[in-house]
């Protein structure tokens, strides 16, 4: 990601920390309903832009080995100081070098995938792909738009309007198969099989 985008999310770390709450429990949501079709206990488990923890929160009492990937040096200390059992590498979602192929059982997006480019996520699903052996598992909005998500993507700049017409074809057309499950009224959890 450029440098640019670095430097928001650096700037944006103490928005993350005050949102913790009210995202952990969409995650909680989300992850229960991933527990449907694929427990998680025993494998590994990639949370993809790991921010400052917050679905690590939620996946560390899964019985799951973890490892995380953060671009942001900021988010990336918070979520080391959290979870100082869980390694979080400094790296891009379209750039897991210190991973082997096929060494990943689940990666995890969580309203990650909406802020980046289609160019972008083309590449962060080509490296998922080879890193991941079951499936990468989108949780993001879908089609019902929240006018205050909405207005607070806008002035973010990611790609959220054209994201939400766009994932599940996007998916379908690199993966297996694709599952997916409304989890509320403005997301859903995709389940994308290697």
């Amino acid at each position: 990601m450029p440098a640019l985008g670095s430097l928001k999310w650096e700037l944006f770390t103490p928005v993350m920390i005050a949102l913790e709450p009210l995202r952990r429990r969409g995650l909680r949501r989300g992850l229960d309903a991933l527990e449907e079709l694929l427990p998680l206990a025993g494998r590994r488990v990639l949370d993809v832009g790991a921010g400052v923890g917050t679905l690590l929160a939620e996946l560390v009492h899964r019985d799951c080995e973890l490892v995380a990937a953060e671009p942001s040096r900021a988010m990336a200390r918070l979520a080391r100081a959290r979870f100082p059992d869980v390694p979080v590498h400094p790296a891009p979602a379209d750039a897991l070098s210190f991973l082997p192929d096929r060494s990943i059982d689940v990666a995890i997006l969580a309203a990650t995938l909406h802020g980046f480019t289609p160019e972008y996520r083309a590449r962060v699903y080509a490296e998922l792909r080879r890193v991941v052996r079951e499936a990468v598992v989108v949780i993001d909005y879908h089609e019902n738009r929240n006018p205050l998500v909405a207005a607070a993507e806008w002035l973010e700049g990611g790609d959220y309007f054209a994201f939400v017409k766009r994932v599940d074809a996007e998916l379908a057309a690199r993966f297996a198969r694709v599952e997916r499950r409304r989890l509320g009224a403005t997301e859903s959890l995709r389940v994308a099989w290697v």
